[in-house]
């Protein structure tokens, strides 16, 4: 168990405070036994990679001059020991020893990636980036003040923004074994400082541990924090166990051993695993239901997991049958489940003259208790929300922990398949929040790739319309820079400071967030609406005059009905506000024109007989053997291009349209097969609409090839090029290209003016 603290330690910390040569001596002859003893809990590893790095960290701190806070040989020493008993790997213990020195200055970054690889320096350098975090959360005096008044609801994006810098649960680990022994540590530093670093890991790092299932630093957390925040009831809680907490260790797995042989005896194959009740555990749940220490019956505890319910059942007779059962401590979550879905048998027994709680349940029911909505961390936290991102990333990180525990179970030497899939696991999904601060200390819960003008929308509307500059970490940064984990924003603000319409377009990525955009709208609708139509109408009339399309040619009436609004003027303005999208106006203006061809275009039509006359109607149809053939689409199923379709020789209106699994058409072919013809849609063209276009740009060399790469990158075929250079330097370039309509040609043109030395690009018709 990592709670046991074994004396080596201790020695080598005494030793390497020494500087002379025999004591140097001794602590190396310390270091091969701590060593010996860590190979021995890791079945058997070699450790070379472990070896080396404790002999330089040894001698990093014998020779350091640098005044440090810690002894970083002896912190490597331990964190490495915590980790040890969770079993992880060489890469892990190696990063845990060298962190505190490179985090001192004892020894560099760039040594630890030139002496141990890339993996040791990743681990130290993710762990490094998260203690930086937890500084910043440390000297936060507003986050202070969370802690005293434990308002849990303004520290829930703690813990995430932790996870959120992080893809590989072992820096979380080292992290954790960190904040382990500096709460160890505390008992000689002030008092004000035990209370401040206890509430810290109290409300952060003990339900970290918990929800990544590591049972063993989750109740040493707890209970060393506890011991320092409410010294006198940790006493009086302590004497009333009247028991060490080796000795009901020991009782656990008596009673363990002795179920097992009971249920073996029974034919009831059962996974049993046993857990004590630690102190701030028995406090929290006394102090929650307002009980005595007499009325809790789950002090200890046994977990019995079988393969069916029936079994379920059975072994609760068996429990029965072996050992007392209290009386009004029995309660059945199978027959009647918990709200959240938490499926169990619960019941409390005298086992050996104490009372033991016994849970009883199947696999799929613990699978589902531990990490489905029923997660047991979102009952004992008190969580009404569930982030299914964080929860993710979380049971992500639980299968990589349960990787290393299994691969201890299993043999030391791993094969292939084995490496290949724990490869797998580690793969995993993008952290789709970012956690910052705000200028006060709040933290502020952003998806990420927001923007600071995002966050200011955020933290309120207002302040987000009022915005003209902002400070990342005390650095002015573009209203488009992009936030990260962990940095503090503050936004400027003036009185007569309006939103920029800049801020709308997508392209130029002022705004990522729906929330921010929304807001941004709602401001835009609110202002003068002759001024918006001016403005709207000088966005239209410019991409108009870009086409050469004449505005008096369009009646913006005739595309109210798409965009549901009443009038041409609601168009405007909302290509103003954003709720219009110019593309999609230019779309519907290409479905009502058509743009100069200077060839017919190439039709490929289905083939449905080779042997029959084929015909195209208006409705773009063709027809099986039948030619100038009255058509009319029939109401009943009203098909639409794409769909499956079929004909019906009517008496007296031709042939009539169906879909082929349409009732009517399928009763009308059963009564008479002999009226039904094929049917199918025509093909659409596969070549676009030539279009002339003239570029106007200031000569530069391989200006030519930049537009064609932009051309190209639409995927549009360019047919003819005429380049005339002027002798004042201006470039008029006329090219002949294939585009599928108005909207995409508007698309072209936009980004060719984007280029640089772009003077303008339109399209060219005859006339101008």
């Amino acid at each position: 168990m990592v709670t046991v603290r074994e004396q080596l330690p201790g020695r080598l910390n005494e030793l390497s405070q020494e500087t002379t040569v025999e004591h140097a001596d001794q602590a190396l002859h310390d270091l091969d036994e701590w060593l010996d003893r860590v190979r021995g809990i890791l079945d058997g590893e070699s450790l070379s990679q472990l070896e080396e790095v404790a002999h330089l960290t040894l001698q990093k701190e014998l020779e350091s001059t640098i005044h440090h806070r810690s002894n970083t040989f002896y912190t490597g020493i331990e964190m490495a020991d915590i980790l040890a008993h969770l079993h992880v790997d060489e890469d892990t213990l190696s990063a845990a020893m060298l962190y505190r020195g490179v985090r001192e200055g004892v020894m560099s970054l760039d040594e630890v990636h030139e002496k141990f690889g890339e993996q040791v320096f990743a681990l130290v350098k993710g762990t490094l980036a998260m203690g930086k975090l937890s500084e910043l959360i440390e000297q936060n005096k507003r986050l202070e003040d969370h802690f005293n008044n434990n308002q849990r609801e303004h520290l829930t994006g703690i813990y995430k923004m932790l996870i959120s810098v992080t893809e590989d649960v072992r820096v979380v680990l080292i992290k954790l074994a960190e904040r382990t022994y500096a709460l160890r540590e505390l008992a000689h530093s002030s008092k004000e400082r035990q209370e401040r670093v206890a509430r810290e890991i109290l409300t952060i790092y003990s339900p970290l541990a918990h929800r990544l299932g590591i049972a063993q630093l989750k109740w040493e957390l707890e209970d060393l924090a506890f011991r320092y925040l409410a010294p006198e009831r940790y006493k009086e809680i302590a004497s009333l166990l009247n028991e060490k907490r080796l000795e009901r260790e020991q009782y656990i797995q008596f009673v363990t051993d002795k179920l097992r042989q009971e249920l073996l005896d029974h034919d009831i194959e059962a996974e049993i695993n046993g857990r004590v009740k630690h102190i701030y555990s028995i406090y929290r749940k006394m102090k929650s239901k307002n009980l005595s220490f007499d009325q809790l019956y789950d002090i200890r505890a046994v977990r019995v997991l079988v393969k069916s319910v029936p079994e379920c059942y059975h072994t609760l007779g068996i429990v029965h049958q072996i050992w007392r059962h209290i009386p009004h401590q029995f309660d059945d979550y199978i027959t009647n489940p918990k709200a959240n879905g938490y499926r169990s048998l619960h019941t409390a027994v005298i086992a050996e003259n104490k009372s033991l709680e016994v849970q009883i349940r199947t696999q799929t029911m613990h699978q589902e208790a531990e990490l489905g909505v029923c997660s047991h961390f979102n009952y004992k936290e008190g969580s009404k929300n569930t982030d299914h991102s964080f929860n993710h990333r979380l049971h992500s990180l639980r299968s990589v922990l349960e990787h290393y525990q299994e691969r201890n179970d299993a043999s030391a030497h791993k094969d292939e398949e084995g490496e290949e899939s724990f490869e797998q696991i580690q793969d995993f999904e993008g952290f789709e929040k970012i956690y910052v601060f705000s200028r006060d200390g709040d933290i502020k819960e952003l998806p990420r790739g927001a923007t600071v003008l995002d966050f200011a929308y955020h933290v309120h509307t207002q302040v987000g319309n009022k915005c003209y500059a902002a400070r990342v970490n005390q650095r002015y940064v573009p209203l488009t820079y992009t936030l990260k984990t962990g940095e503090q924003v503050e936004i400027l603000t003036k009185k007569d400071r309006e939103p920029n319409r800049d801020w709308i377009v997508n392209s130029l990525g002022y705004i990522k967030t729906a929330r921010a955009r929304d807001k941004l709208r709602h401001w835009f609708r609110q202002q003068d609406r002759s001024k918006n139509l001016e403005v709207g109408r000088e966005i239209l009339n410019k991409e108009l005059a870009r086409l050469a399309i004449h505005p008096k040619s369009i009646d913006l009436n005739d595309y109210c009905s798409h965009f549901n609004v009443k009038t041409g003027e609601d168009i405007l303005i909302g290509l103003v506000s954003g709720d219009i999208s110019l593309h999609a106006l230019i779309n519907q203006v290409n479905r009502h024109m058509h743009l100069d061809q200077d060839e017919p275009e190439l039709v490929l039509k289905p083939t449905l007989n080779p042997r029959a006359s084929h015909t195209l109607s208006a409705h773009g149809i063709l027809i099986d053997g039948l030619d100038n053939v009255e058509l009319h689409v029939a109401q009943c199923c009203q098909p639409v291009h794409g769909e499956s379709i079929g004909g019906y020789i009517t008496l007296n209106r031709g042939v009539s349209i169906h879909k082929v699994a349409c009732p009517d058409y399928m009763r009308m072919i059963q009564q008479e097969p002999e009226r039904a013809v094929e049917a199918d849609w025509e093909m659409q063209p596969t070549r676009g609409q030539s279009v002339q276009i003239v570029v106007e740009a200031y000569d530069r060399r391989g200006l030519l090839k930049d537009l064609t790469q932009v051309i190209f990158s639409d995927q549009i075929n360019i047919r003819q090029v005429n380049t005339i250079s002027e002798s004042d330097g201006i470039a008029n370039m006329k090219l002949l290209i294939e585009v599928k309509g108005l909207a995409q040609l508007s698309r072209l043109l936009a980004r060719l003016e984007q280029q640089p030395g772009i003077i303008s690009a339109r399209r060219l018709v005859q006339g101008n």
